[in-house]
């Protein structure tokens, strides 16, 4: 379910992706209009100058099922105050993170915040909180997207993943809409790289079984290949890696591509990495801890002979959740207790 906050109704965007408004969720709040913004649904936005929590409540998911949620922040100084708040956004009750929209000379950015997580009950919340006596928590709209079961089976009932970094390589396409489950997938290329190159499948599709999490068929028919190392934006806490790969060549007997994934020196996964023409292979090492300087690099096995391969990486910060958030029953003031810490960074990490 899409949610345009501060309409009514529904419809269909350029993308074919259906919104509706938000009566049916939240009680609380002041829509306010957008002036000279005509794309929806950043024309127009539900703000909360009252109550120390305002909840949108009964938004409907999959129990036990892996969900991601996306909250999108279009400031664009509708209150003349030239003054982004900064405000906490409760998920669920129990996954706590600090908004913190900076101050900048371009209004026009738009903001999310993004957090997969397994709900234990048929419907969410997602609650503005609160902080400071001054500025007023607002909401442009919020996205939910059920995941099929056995994706991100790594992630425990208690736990959140925080994007840091989704890509796909070997191709200069952005894809969001492409992905079914709301993924947005930013596109890396070789930038004309001597020692790398962009490839694309030969093969007519890509069986994506073979990756528990589902990566879009489009994000695996491009691939980078190459001496190439990987930088990941890791902060000493712990992280999820995905990998991804399919091999874009219908290889002779003759020809064999084989290597070893490493992060900083630790072997990621147990077995070397030969990817399957057609065919799709994802790596997952969970509860990494690196540092900014962190880097993902590639070794060939001693029997290849062909360069190594990445068609797809996402990387995500583990949130741990704790019971006693914020009320989620529909915006009274109060609402209980804090749930889960402060966020180890804020939304303007996750700048769309």
């Amino acid at each position: 379910i899409n949610i345009d906050c501060g309409t009514t109704g529904s419809y269909e965007d350029s993308n074919n992706v259906t919104w509706v408004g938000d009566d049916d969720f939240v009680t609380t709040g002041i829509v306010k209009e957008i002036p000279n913004v005509a794309t929806k649904p950043y024309n127009t936005l539900r703000s909360f100058p009252s109550n120390h929590s305002n909840c949108y409540t009964k938004i409907p998911v999959t129990k036990d099922q892996k969900t991601l949620v996306r909250t999108n922040f279009y400031y664009s100084n509708y209150d003349n105050e030239e003054s982004p708040p900064s405000f906490d956004l409760v998920y669920n009750q129990i996954h706590k993170y600090s908004i913190k929209i900076p101050k900048t000379n371009d209004e026009e950015k738009i903001y999310f915040l993004e957090a997969i997580f397994s709900p234990a009950n048929e419907d969410i919340s997602v609650c503005l909180v609160r902080t400071y006596r001054w500025g007023t928590p607002f909401i442009s709209s919020i996205e939910v997207y059920s995941f099929d079961a056995g994706m991100y089976a790594e992630l425990g009932p208690d736990e959140s993943l925080i994007p840091r970094g989704r890509a796909r390589y070997g191709d200069e396409e952005f894809i969001s809409y492409l992905d079914p489950y709301g993924r947005v997938w930013d596109s890396s290329l070789s930038q004309e790289n001597p020692s790398m190159t962009d490839l694309t499948t030969s093969a007519s599709t890509i069986n994506i079984t073979g990756a528990s999490n589902n990566p879009p068929m489009d994000v695996m028919l491009q691939a980078l290949s190459g001496d190439f190392k990987l930088a990941l934006p890791l902060t000493g806490l712990p992280a999820y890696l995905a990998l991804y790969f399919s091999e874009p060549r219908d290889l002779s007997q003759t020809h064999k591509r084989s290597f070893n994934v490493f992060l900083d020196n630790k072997q990621v996964g147990s077995d070397p990495i030969v990817p399957v023409f057609g065919e799709s292979i994802q790596v997952v090492e969970r509860d990494i801890v690196g540092t900014p300087q962190s880097q993902v690099t590639f070794k060939l096995t001693g029997d290849s002979n062909l360069p190594p391969i990445i068609n797809a990486l996402e990387l995500y910060l583990i949130r741990k959740g704790q019971k006693g958030g914020e009320n989620g029953g529909g915006g009274g003031g109060g609402g209980g207790g804090e749930g889960g810490e402060e966020s180890g960074f804020s939304v303007d990490d996750l700048e769309s």
